[in-house]
C-alpha cells in the first residue's frame, strides 16, 4: 500500500536545479534545530523561522521552506511528543485530502538542504464513517492520541500511536459525531482538555466545546462538558492558550477582525455559558473582510507573545501577507493596538505564504 502512494507524492524538497518554484531554499542552514522555530503554512509551502528572524520587523528569509508536488494547501500543523510534524491539508491534487508526518529526522535532513519522503502518510477510506475526508485540525493528547477534526464528515476523530506508526487508512478508534455542527479549529489545553472551535450552518451559530478525557473516551454522540456560545457571532480561526490557561480566539466579529480573550475563570464551569471576552484586540495590521476571516493562526511563544498571521489569501481581505507579534503588555491592556513586531513578503514573495496554520516548533 505503500509504494502505492509514493508514485502519487513526490519528496517535499527544497530548491534545486529545474524545481526552484515548487520548493523553496534560502538562507544558513544549521544541521539540527536549535531554538524553537516559528512555522507557517500557506497555499503552497511550509517555512519556519528562527533567531534573528523573528527579532525586528522585515521580510526575513526562512531556515526551513518546503513544498511537494502532490499536495498544496496545508490546512494544520501539529507537533506530537516526539517533535514530528504533522500536517493536514484541504486540498490535494490527486485523491482525498491526506496526513502526513514530517519527522524530527526529515527536519534535520530539510535544514541541511536535503530532500526527504515523508514515511507517514495517512488517507481516507472514503466511507461515511472511516476516517477522515477534510481534516481542518490536528492536535495530539497527553497519550499520544492524534485527534482530527473532520470538516465534511461534522465529526472528532482519533487514531492510536499504533495507527499513525505508518502509512495507510486505518479505521478511527474514536468517532465522535458533532451533529448539526461542523468541527473546524482544535486545542489541548495544560490539563490536557480538548476545545474544539464549531460552527452551525442554519442558523448559524459558533461555539467552543471542551472535551474532559472522559468526555471523549468513546465514540457517539458529542457530549462536551462545556459549550461556550461566541459573542458576535464570531468564526473562531484558531485559539491558543496563554500560561495563565485563558483562552484567545482570532476571527471576524461583525465584520471586523478581532482577537479576543475569555478567561480561565469564565470557561472552568459546566454545561453552557455565554462569557463575554475579557480583553479584546484590533490592529490596522488585521485589515479588513469583506469574506472570510483575514487571519490565518495564532501561537504564543515561550516569552508570551502572541503571534498572528493573516493575508491577502482568504476571499474578501484587502490585508498584505503577513504575520504580526503582540507582546504580554500589550495582551493586558487590549483596545486598537500596533503590533510589536511586522514580518511581511519580500519581492519574490517566497519567505512567507500565509494564512494558513502556525505552531511554533517543540523544544529542540
Amino acid at each position: 500500500m505503500v509504494r502505492k502512494y509514493w508514485s502519487a507524492i513526490r519528496a517535499l524538497i527544497f530548491a534545486a536545479a529545474g524545481i526552484a518554484a515548487l520548493a523553496i531554499q534560502v538562507g544558513a542552514a544549521p544541521l539540527a534545530p536549535t531554538r524553537r522555530g516559528l512555522w507557517v503554512g500557506g497555499d503552497k509551502f511550509i517555512s519556519e523561522f528562527q533567531g534573528k528572524a523573528l527579532k525586528k520587523s522585515g521580510t526575513p528569509n526562512p531556515r526551513i521552506a518546503f513544498g511537494s508536488t502532490a499536495f498544496y494547501n496545508p490546512s494544520t500543523m501539529a507537533f506530537d511528543a516526539h517533535n514530528n510534524l504533522w500536517i493536514g491539508f484541504f486540498g490535494t491534487l490527486k485523491g482525498s485530502d491526506p496526513i502526513l508526518e514530517v519527522s524530527r529526522a526529515d527536519i534535520r535532513v530539510l535544514a541541511s538542504g536535503g530532500a526527504v519522503k515523508p514515511a507517514v502518510i495517512l488517507r481516507s477510506q472514503g466511507t461515511s464513517v472511516d476516517p477522515f475526508v477534510t481534516p481542518a485540525s490536528l492536535a495530539f493528547d497527553a497519550a499520544g492520541n492524534l485527534w482530527v477534526a473532520d470538516l465534511n464528515r461534522k465529526g472528532i476523530l482519533e487514531f492510536t500511536p499504533q495507527q499513525i506508526a505508518r502509512s495507510g487508512a486505518p479505521v478511527a478508534n474514536i468517532f465522535i459525531d458533532t451533529g448539526t455542527f461542523i468541527p473546524f479549529r482544535m486545542r489541548f489545553d495544560a490539563s490536557d482538555n480538548l476545545w474544539v472551535t464549531l460552527f452551525q450552518q442554519s442558523p448559524f451559530l459558533t461555539q467552543i466545546w471542551r472535551f474532559a478525557e472522559g468526555d471523549r473516551a468513546s465514540s457517539g454522540l458529542a457530549s462536551p462538558g462545556l459549550m461556550v456560545n461566541i459573542p458576535g457571532p464570531l468564526l473562531a480561526r484558531d485559539l491558543a492558550f496563554d500560561a495563565a490557561g485563558n483562552m484567545w480566539t482570532a476571527g471576524a466579529s461583525a465584520g471586523n477582525e478581532v482577537l479576543e480573550m475569555f478567561s480561565a475563570a469564565d470557561l472552568s464551569g459546566a454545561g453552557e455559558v455565554s462569557p463575554s471576552p475579557a480583553v479584546s484586540i484590533t490592529s490596522f495590521a488585521f485589515g479588513s473582510s469583506f469574506g472570510d476571516s483575514c487571519f490565518g493562526g495564532i501561537d504564543f511563544d515561550p516569552s508570551g507573545d502572541l503571534w498572528v498571521s493573516m493575508g491577502g489569501a482568504n476571499s474578501g481581505c484587502d490585508v498584505k501577507t503577513q504575520v504580526v507579534e503582540f507582546t504580554p503588555s500589550q495582551l493586558s491592556s487590549g483596545g486598537n493596538l500596533d503590533p510589536a513586531l511586522v514580518l511581511g513578503q519580500n519581492r519574490k514573495k517566497r519567505n512567507l505564504d500565509v494564512p494558513g496554520p502556525m505552531r511554533f516548533g517543540p523544544k529542540p
